[in-house]
This record gives C-alpha cells, sequence and structure tokens, in this order.
C-alpha cells in the first residue's frame, strides 16, 4: 500500500513538473521530459485498468445487424475485441474482419472511436480456430515482420491491444517468445488470450503456457461449450458455461479449472471465464443436466445459430414457469413441456442470476473478469429493457451496488387469433427476482383473461390489446396486440425435389415463420428454414426425407411469427433418376 501511494505521489508531483516543462517547450525545439512524464502517467493509468474486474465483449461484423455499433451498451462492458485479423503464412495480414476489405477496416474503426468515446479500451483479435496453420507459418518463419505488421494494424485501426486468438497447430516452444518479442515491440498494448478449460479426466497445465502468460494481461478460458457439453459413452447432459459442479462424468467447471491455473502458477488477477450469448439444448428426450446421453441423443444450438436474444425474444422458447436453478454450477435451464424448434426439451441458458453469479465469485474470489462470446447474441430488442443481460454483467463484475431497471415484454408479441380461440400468453421480466404480472385487456369486447395469462378471445372481428404489468414495478408495462379474425390467410407456395432425400418449400409470404408436411403415416415432419431469398426475405425450407419416388400430393402446414396459420396441398413431383440412379 505505502508503495502504491508512492508511486501516485512521484507520478503526481512529475505531472506538475509536466506542465512547466510543456509551458518551457513551447519555446523549446527539443523535450524529452514530457514523453517520460507521459510514460508514467500511462503506467498509472494502466495499473489501475489492471485493477478493474474486466467485462469484455467479442463483437464480430458477419452478426453486426444483431448489434449494430450505435446500439452498444457500453456501460456493461470494459473492453471490447474486435474480430478479426487473420494471419497470411508470410507475415502479411487479412484486414478483411470476417466482411469485405472496404466495409470490414471502417467497421473496425467505427467500434475503437466509439469505445474511447465511452472511456472503454479496444482491442484487435488475432486468428481464430482456422487460422492456426497460418499463426503458426508466420511465428515460424517471418516473426519480425509479422509482429511489425500487427503492431501496425492496432496502431492504424486505433486499438489498444492485441488478443492472440492462436488456436490450432500451436508451437508452445514458440508461442512465449512470440508473446515476448510482441511485448518488446509494443510495450503498453494490452495482450489478451483466450485459452481452454480444463477436463479433470486428462487435461494438465502445460508449464509452456504458464510462461505464456508471464508476457499477457489477461488469459481468459473459452468455458463453455462446445469445451463444456459431451453426448455418448460416460458423459451426461451438462451446462454450456457452469460455474461449479465438476465430477468425471461432467468433467469441466470454471472454478475447477481456474484452481488448477493456479496451482501451477497462474496469478489470479489474469483469469478469466468465458460466457457464451447462445443457447445449447439435448434431443433424444433429456429432460435436464446429469441425464446420460447414451442413446440418441445430440447437442444443438450454439454461437451463431441460437442467440440468447432468440430465446428471450418474441416467440422465445423460455419460460418463467419452466426454468429451473442449479444451486451448486449457479445455472439456469429449461425443462420444458413441450420440445422446442430443435426437438429440445432440455435447454441451458444463460439469465440475469447466473451473470451476476459469475460476477461475485470473480470479485469474491479475486480473479480478473470474463470476456463474451459474442456480445452481439445479447441484446433483446422485443424487450422494454433490450440490454438487461449487460446490466447484470455490469452489476456482477463492475458495479456490485448497482440499482437495476425493471423491464418487461410480452413473449407471444401480436397475435392473430381465429373467433374463441384461446392462447396462453406469458411475460418476460427482468431487473428484478419478482417475475409476477397481473394481466388486463384494455379495449372493450375483447373477451377475457386470467391471472395466469390464459387468454380466450372473442366470437367476432375485433383489434384488442392485451397489457401485463410487472408487479416489482407498476410503472413498467408491456402491450400484445391481438387480431381477432377468420379471414383466409393463403400465401403462396413454390416446391422442388432437387434430389432423392432433398426437397424444398419456397414460401412466397415473408411473414411464414414454420412449415410442416402431414406424412402418409399419420406422423408430421418439421422442415428446416434453410435462408431467406435476398430481395423478397421469403423463406426456402428443406427437407431430407426420402418421399416415394412415384411423388404424390402432401399437405403442408405453416405458420407466421404472429400466430397466423394456413394449410396446402402440394405436390412432390415424380422421381426423374440420372445415369446413377439418382433423382434430378
Amino acid at each position: 500500500m505505502f508503495s502504491r501511494l508512492l508511486h501516485r505521489f512521484i507520478v503526481g508531483l512529475l505531472a506538475f513538473f509536466a506542465v512547466e516543462v510543456a509551458l518551457f517547450s513551447a519555446q523549446t525545439p527539443t523535450n524529452t521530459f514530457v514523453p517520460i512524464i507521459s510514460y508514467l502517467l500511462d503506467s498509472e493509468s494502466n495499473q489501475s485498468a489492471k485493477s478493474t474486474h474486466w467485462v469484455t465483449g467479442y463483437y464480430v461484423a458477419y452478426q453486426r445487424d444483431l448489434l449494430p455499433p450505435e446500439e452498444i451498451d457500453w456501460n456493461g462492458l470494459t473492453h471490447i475485441i474486435m474480430s478479426r485479423v487473420t494471419a497470411n503464412p508470410d507475415g502479411t495480414l487479412n484486414t478483411n474482419f470476417d466482411w469485405d476489405n472496404t466495409n470490414g477496416p471502417a467497421l473496425a474503426r467505427d467500434i475503437a472511436t466509439r469505445a474511447h468515446a465511452h472511456g472503454k479500451k479496444a482491442i484487435l483479435m488475432l486468428g481464430g480456430d482456422d487460422n492456426g496453420a497460418a499463426i503458426h507459418d508466420a511465428v515460424a518463419n517471418h516473426r519480425a515482420t509479422f509482429i511489425v505488421n500487427l503492431v501496425a494494424a492496432m496502431n492504424t485501426l486505433g486499438y489498444d491491444g492485441i488478443d492472440l486468438d492462436w488456436e490450432n497447430d500451436i508451437d508452445w516452444d514458440l508461442f512465449p517468445t512470440f508473446a515476448a518479442e510482441l511485448r518488446q515491440a509494443a510495450p503498453r498494448a494490452i495482450l489478451t488470450m483466450p485459452g481452454g478449460p480444463l477436463n479433470i479426466n486428462y487435461d494438465t497445465v502445460d508449464p509452456r503456457l504458464v510462461a505464456l502468460i508471464t508476457h499477457l494481461d489477461q488469459f481468459n478460458m473459452m468455458s463453455y461449450y462446445p469445451t463444456t457439453q459431451w453426448v455418448g459413452s460416460g458423459w451426461y447432459s451438462w451446462y454450456n458455461s457452469p460455474l461449479s459442479g465438476v465430477k468425471p462424468s461432467t468433467p469441466v467447471s470454471i472454478e475447477e479449472s481456474f484452481n488448477r491455473y493456479v496451482v501451477a502458477g497462474v496469478p489470479k488477477s489474469k483469469l478469466g471465464m468465458g460466457i457464451g450469448f447462445y443457447v445449447t439444448c439435448y434431443t433424444g428426450g433429456i429432460t435436464g443436466p446429469n441425464q446420460s446421453t447414451e442413446s440418441g441423443v445430440a447437442i444443438v444450438g450454439g454461437d451463431n445459430e441460437y442467440p440468447l436474444s432468440e430465446i428471450y425474444g418474441t416467440n422465445g422458447a423460455y419460460r418463467e414457469s419452466m426454468r429451473y436453478w442449479d444451486a451448486v454450477a449457479k445455472q439456469p435451464y429449461l425443462s420444458l413441456a413441450q420440445p422446442e424448434r430443435h426437438g429440445c426439451r432440455y435447454v441451458s441458458i444463460e439469465d440475469e442470476e447466473s451473470l451476476i453469479a459469475k460476477g461475485n465469485f470473480t470479485r469474491t474470489n479475486g480473479y480478473g473478469g470474463t470476456i463474451l462470446w459474442t456480445m452481439n447474441q445479447g441484446r433483446v430488442r422485443s424487450h422494454s429493457q433490450p440490454d438487461f443481460l449487460f446490466e447484470a454483467l455490469r452489476k456482477g463484475f463492475i458495479e456490485p451496488n448497482l440499482v437495476r431497471t425493471v423491464g418487461i415484454s410480452v413473449m407471444q408479441g401480436d397475435l392473430w387469433l381465429e373467433y374463441n380461440a384461446t392462447v396462453s400468453l406469458s411475460a418476460l421480466v427482468t431487473g428484478t427476482t419478482d417475475k409476477r404480472v397481473s394481466w388486463s385487456i384494455t379495449t372493450p369486447d375483447c373477451g377475457n383473461i386470467s391471472a395466469e395469462g390464459v387468454y380466450n378471445a372473442p366470437s367476432a372481428e375485433r383489434n384488442c390489446t392485451i397489457l401485463a404489468t410487472s408487479l416489482a414495478d407498476a410503472n413498467k408495462s408491456a402491450t400484445a396486440q391481438i387480431t381477432i379474425t377468420n379471414a383466409e390467410w393463403s400465401p403462396q407456395f413454390s416446391l422442388s425435389r432437387k434430389g432423392t432425400h432433398w426437397l424444398e418449400v419456397t414460401a412466397m409470404d415473408e411473414d411464414v415463420e414454420s412449415t410442416s408436411v402431414a406424412l402418409s403415416d399419420g406422423t408430421s415432419l418439421a422442415l428446416t428454414l434453410q435462408y431467406r431469398l435476398y430481395g423478397t426475405n421469403y423463406p426456402l425450407f428443406v427437407t431430407n426425407y426420402g418421399f416415394p419416388e412415384g411423388g404424390g400430393d402432401y399437405t403442408f402446414h405453416a405458420q407466421s411469427a404472429n400466430n397466423r396459420k394456413t394449410s396446402a396441398v402440394l405436390h412432390v413431383p415424380l422421381c426423374n433418376k440420372d445415369a446413377n440412379g439418382y433423382c434430378q
């Protein structure tokens, strides 16, 4: 403590002299004293920054529509990492940021500028899991050139540091040398690195990694799927990013991995955990954690395919009544009565309680912070407080005394219902532990709604408004507009048979959200949304089901995001075989 106070006193004294020197240097051609003062002041600033528990979000250009730069909640972050520059084997760099060579760098500069305007640090990501071989060649054969190019890119794009995301083809003898030389070339840069958590069944800490971390400011564990969950022999269903609860059948947790890194010599203050802002779930009848995955079970969802913003957004699978809490792993999960769109009943999620718990654990135990992959997937636009997940991170890691803001939304959004139809509505309440709401109807002659949110539509055409009000904060409410009509919805469809087991159905209506086909055995087959057509946004659905070679007429059902439903009989064409016996 005394040495730190002394350091502050000296820095303050030197800062005073710096003002005098600056005045003098205005009339003097050279001045070497001011850079020294600048370095000392920057050193003090860096020490202060390192004592802060960090929340570092990875921002990726290919998800920019999920989170445009102007919508970023900077209050929930301390650092942002822009993904990504990649290495070429000759030591040069690609700076298209998974977009293109014009828009990618422009977006990167914009992110850095915004970060600095909000007092946050901006870091440039190098690499990724598909760039390891090129990084290896650049480090092994062109290291000096490679380092010059990295530092130049960092400075040109306006960044404060580099994230060394060398994940594959790693040379563990060269990596510490590379980091040491990069540190020498950019002594004030923030250097970070993501790495893996440890499986208690077979992983150990490589001493060369410990040596490498001495040159870094942060080492962040990618403690999220796919490093935490498996299926098959010996594995049980588990969580995307569990804090505790490790055992041989669920062999990864943040706490246990942290403990082993510390024993190996990694300072606690440099260790960060990883939080996935996406959802994973188990098929095959799994209903919760710690269940056998031996037969017919798959893990689906994951990064980019199932963002948290979807499960908490309009028509998302989240239901407060089906949410459970694991007090050991400090993780929430859904155990659904009916499978969601992937065929899952057990769904692993992050929510406010788990994010705050992870922050409390970090602060209580002296660890460094967390990374988010990816921050783009955490903004829930349909909610009245779209950044409630970032606010929970802020409370957990940065400002424990923060009073959170209550937010509310109706999960089903606006709906279309037929006369006398019944629907069960649910609300998402955030920013409070009291999740209860009161339901009411604000338009006359619009049916009735129960205290549990079960709405019964009237027997005539109406436009009705349903109101959900938070019991925690009566000033916070959300509405759903219900259109009551028996008017027919008749979108057009086109169908093409692309192969023996491949069928494509295009809906000429962008509101179509899902389709299924009634099969001859009485079952229903859901089609998969493949993509939306450029320009029209029409959805194209596919299935690899083997229809009879002779084709035939089948009933296809479709539903919109706002609950409109329709059916159409479509003709599956005859299989015209080529010389190899495949349909054309």
